[in-house]
């Protein structure tokens, strides 16, 4: 056995992992992590894709008798732009145990399957039944890959580089929705769908390129495997330049597991069985999603994804080109679509530009006062078209105002969240935490899109509007109170955010990594 495989003694001395350090590497190691999330971002075009897909297919079947017999009415129509939401908690909820046992590669690559036979089932439609049964599909997929996605970031990446990698996947998410929407604007539904199918079987062969996530190994008693795969991540690197990167992580593994959890792949644990089977899996995930570790930063991640989901209006996502058609805008809806997500992509590269100088924190407050001005704009313009014509250059307002949202939406109302779930959350847990998290995220959306017409027949668009509106106040005096600032710390410390001992002061401050290099052996 290697000295790499030794077992670690529940009597050992625990130091902690250092705080705020940065470790010698030369930059190929930024290139080998960009590397690795830029070949995971295949899959985020992937969910980019699908997720823009029912407003494609809604624009084009909903209130259409010429599409029958898919034309679909209202409440069918609700159904189908919520059944991915409604569908994907249950799969969240089983992502955890999905991971632990094929990892965050495995997992990667096995979600491509149903994925690809999602599009082909979408292509050959021929009744409703059969666009809710993709629907179906499409949330479980989401379900399944979210937690390993945002898992597999937190872990491989130097706390001055995970907040970029969050960004950099996003922008592959915007990737995939740019694309659907131009191959929307030039093509039929069905064959955008035809050549969607081609990006699962893509994805899941450059997956294999990547390594798996060190932790989980380290957390499987692989530490050879482990050891590895940090030499790929920190630049292609010889061993011995990683052996004190890989002794923090082992410790903040035997920390943030308990001292001596570390399994082997039959999932017994040595020198303890906290993670085993000793009590069985679902009683310790039990215990675990009950551990204050967990349930704050979860209450923290729950109330985000609900503010955020408000903020950016995520309840007309389907119903866009209906909505956008009513208010008569000057442009095709198509094109609006388009220009507005060219707009979001453009916050997200401002996210990845000034997320070191100002932090997730600062960022997020301007764009949340900036966005509850810009809703409570658009449901004026909705006001005043009810009782007057807009002049022709009026009716660019309402595009302006959703074009400057969608900016801020990409700066950071939609990626805070996520940002988050892949730095909050303890090891031991973590998988199935992101997994709730996820189902939370998507739940919450379900219920803002199966309401939104509803909700607009009762109180009119403008109303709406003005009840996003003031929920987006509500949220921005939340996160001025409970937001803490992740930038820049190491896991460790943004652990310590979620207990009874920490300084609150350093809590809302950006991280300033001081630089060394480790020692040679």
């Amino acid at each position: 056995m290697s000295d790499s495989q030794e077992t670690i003694s529940a009597h050992d001395e625990v130091p902690l992992v250092p705080r705020n350090t940065r470790y010698g590497y030369s930059s190929k190691s930024t290139y080998a992590q960009v590397s690795a999330v830029l070949i995971q971002s295949w899959l985020f075009i992937d969910l980019g894709l699908q997720m823009t897909m029912p407003t494609l297919v809604l624009g084009a079947l909903h209130r259409n008798p010429d599409a029958a017999p898919l034309d679909l009415d209202d409440d069918q129509a609700s159904w189908f732009g919520s059944i991915p939401d409604l569908s994907l908690p249950l799969a969240s909820l089983s992502s955890g145990l999905f991971q632990d046992t094929f990892g965050r590669k495995g997992s990667m690559m096995l979600v491509t399957i149903p994925l690809f036979s999602g599009w082909l089932l979408l292509y050959s439609a021929r009744s409703i039944t059969t666009l809710y049964a993709v629907a179906v599909i499409w949330g479980l997929v989401g379900g399944l890959c979210e937690a390993p996605l945002m898992c597999y970031m937190g872990e491989i990446g130097e706390p001055h580089l995970r907040g970029t990698l969050s960004s950099i996947s996003t922008l592959a998410t915007l990737t995939g929705s740019f694309m659907m929407y131009t191959l929307g604007y030039f093509f039929d539904w069905r064959t955008a769908a035809l050549v969607c199918s081609a990006f699962p079987a893509i994805t899941f062969v450059i997956v294999t390129q990547m390594p798996e996530s060190p932790s989980w190994l380290i957390a499987r008693n692989r530490l050879d495997d482990a050891k590895k795969a940090l030499c790929w991540l920190r630049g292609w690197v010889e061993p011995h330049e990683v052996e004190e990167e890989f002794q923090d992580i082992v410790n903040y593994t035997r920390i943030s597991t308990g001292v001596g959890t570390i399994l082997d792949d039959s999932d017994q644990s040595i020198e303890g069985n906290s993670l085993g089977k000793k009590d069985g899996y679902l009683k310790t995930q039990y215990k675990q999603m009950t551990d204050k570790k967990i349930l704050r930063p979860l209450r923290l991640i729950f109330a985000l994804f609900s503010i955020c989901g408000v903020a950016s209006v995520a309840g007309n996502r389907p119903y866009l080109i209906g909505e956008l058609t009513e208010l008569g805008v000057p442009i095709n809806p198509k094109l609006v679509l388009i220009g507005a997500l060219v707009c979001f992509t453009l916050g997200a590269m401002g996210n990845v530009i000034f997320l070191r100088r100002f932090g997730k924190r600062n960022i997020a407050l301007v764009s949340h006062f900036l966005g509850a001005l810009c809703i409570f704009g658009i449901g004026a313009y909705c006001s005043y078209a009810k009782v007057f014509t807009p002049e022709p250059q009026l009716r660019w307002l309402p595009v302006i105002l959703w074009f400057t949202l969608q900016f801020l939406a990409g700066l950071s109302i939609i990626l805070l969240p996520w940002q988050l779930v892949s730095e909050v959350f303890p090891l031991t847990g973590r998988g199935l935490a992101s997994g709730i998290a996820g189902a939370w995220a998507h739940l919450s959306s379900s219920i803002l899109v199966k309401s939104y017409l509803y909700t607009e027949s009762l109180i009119s668009l403008s109303g709406i509007m003005y009840l996003y509106g003031c929920g987006t106040v509500v949220g921005l005096i939340y996160l001025y109170f409970y937001l803490p600032e992740t930038e820049g710390k190491s896991l460790e410390q943004i652990e310590t955010y979620f207990t009874d001992q920490h300084d609150r002061k350093e809590k809302f401050s950006i991280g300033r990594p001081s630089s060394f290099s480790h020692a040679s052996p």
